[in-house]
């Protein structure tokens, strides 16, 4: 069976970090959640950042770092299952309810990741204005 959304609820952008001392939100961040035909529900989190230099937002990236203390680019986007989420609730009661990063054991396959991506980027994501 070939992966398909079957539906989508896209929250935009529905957090902002605290102002920084210029009076400048440093960060802006963008959710939607999907429902696949394999009954999968799933989250794609991705963020902007101001540029001091242009003043503007561009998106960024997500970054870790390894035992060793070096950094790891995660990349742009942050998916995850969804599964307990409920179509159109409330965006702050089902993001209370995320279990901490450390305590997620599964993950989306590649071919999940890459579906939602796609979807996202030609249908739902912002421009960078």
């Amino acid at each position: 069976m070939k992966l398909k959304v079957i539906k989508h609820y896209n929250y935009g952008k529905a957090m902002e970090a605290m102002l920084d001392d210029n009076n400048i939100v440093s960060d802006l961040f963008y959710f939607c959640l999907f429902e696949l035909n394999n009954s999968r529900k799933l989250s794609i989190h991705t963020y902007k950042s101001y540029n001091d230099k242009n003043g503007s937002y561009l998106w960024n990236t997500f970054v870790t770092t390894n035992e060793k203390g070096e950094s790891i680019n995660l990349g742009e986007y942050s998916i995850s299952y969804a599964d307990d989420y409920k179509f159109g609730e409330d965006f702050f009661d089902w993001f209370k309810r995320l279990p901490p990063a450390a305590d997620v054991t599964e993950y989306p396959s590649d071919e999940e990741n890459d579906l939602i991506v796609d979807y996202y980027v030609k249908n739902i994501k912002p421009s960078n204005i």
